[in-house]
């Protein structure tokens, strides 16, 4: 599917100025921004500018589906529970690090209104936080050995007509140099290495074919998938060497037309997938 990529506006606004155009922070909260994503500027195509679009497309995809009742796991800076708590929905917030979550999101004007649900997700149950008609998962399922366990777990917290809302790097991805989730002979080698919060290595990266399959194994359906995020954007194969001399709106342009061309094509194109599943009918798979 075509992805909905925010007004080319919106982009130029938050790379000028940081995601603190659309997050509901304090101001005192830029004492605590060392990186500059909320405060500072950033000029494709580079990471930065990259990490600026992954978020607002993230809060995009969130709310257009609509939800009332929002648990996101490893929430990080809590800035997407923020952003949907400020639209009028109910949150939660999990993470691992429960020290950074609350200094975190501490900084936001509407603080009070996003509880903190601390420690690892697959110790949480329904009977502690309830169920919702959205979980988000971002960038978690490439750090957990067994994904297929994840899902199932994320899952239980889902309504029958709810959603699970992940986002991850694309496998497909021209650029890949690390084993797909296919191709690991051994997941149970992986355990060692994850729930680590400050590692930066993934364990492996999916490709669409091999999340849909994911999916369907843990009692799921994928409703949306989007492939984006072209070096026009990341300033991958050397093109971040050119953001000192560009215009934000001519790299913008161009990551907006790549949604144009072929499935094949932009699935080797680009570098991230943001994935919409529903539960399917009948019984969990074991």
């Amino acid at each position: 599917m075509r992805a909905e990529l925010p007004p080319p506006k919106l982009f130029e606004e938050v790379c000028q100025k940081g995601l603190s155009m659309v997050r509901p922070l304090l101001p005192s909260a830029a004492q605590h921004d060392p990186q500059g994503w909320n405060f500072g500027s950033a000029r494709p195509p580079s990471y930065w500018a990259y990490g600026r679009l992954r978020a607002l497309l993230a809060m995009s995809e969130a709310k257009a589906l609509h939800p009332k009742r929002v648990f996101e796991v490893a929430a990080g800076d809590g800035a997407l529970c923020a952003c949907l708590q400020q639209m009028g929905c109910e949150v939660v917030a999990n993470d691992l690090r429960r020290e950074n979550l609350e200094q975190s999101v501490a900084g936001f004007h509407n603080h009070e209104q996003i509880r903190i649900v601390p420690g690892n997700v697959f110790e949480l149950s329904p009977s502690l936080i309830g169920q919702f008609d959205l979980v988000i998962a971002c960038e978690v399922i490439e750090h957990v050995a067994h994904a297929v366990d994840l899902l199932r777990q994320l899952r239980q917290f889902v309504t029958p007509n709810g959603h699970i809302l992940l986002t991850t790097p694309n496998g497909a991805y021209f650029r890949n140099k690390l084993p797909t989730y296919s191709q690991v002979k051994n997941l149970t080698e992986l355990e060692s290495r994850q729930f680590k919060p400050d590692a930066d290595g993934h364990l492996f990266l999916i490709t669409p074919e091999e999340l849909r399959q994911i999916g369907a194994d843990a009692g799921l359906e994928v409703k949306r998938l989007i492939i984006w995020g072209t070096p026009f954007i990341s300033g991958e194969s050397g093109l971040r060497f050119l953001s000192p001399l560009s215009v934000t709106r001519w790299w913008y342009r161009l990551e907006v037309m790549c949604q144009d061309l072929s499935g094949s094509v932009l699935r080797r194109l680009a570098n991230s997938m943001s994935v919409v599943l529903t539960p399917t009918s009948g019984t969990m798979p074991s």
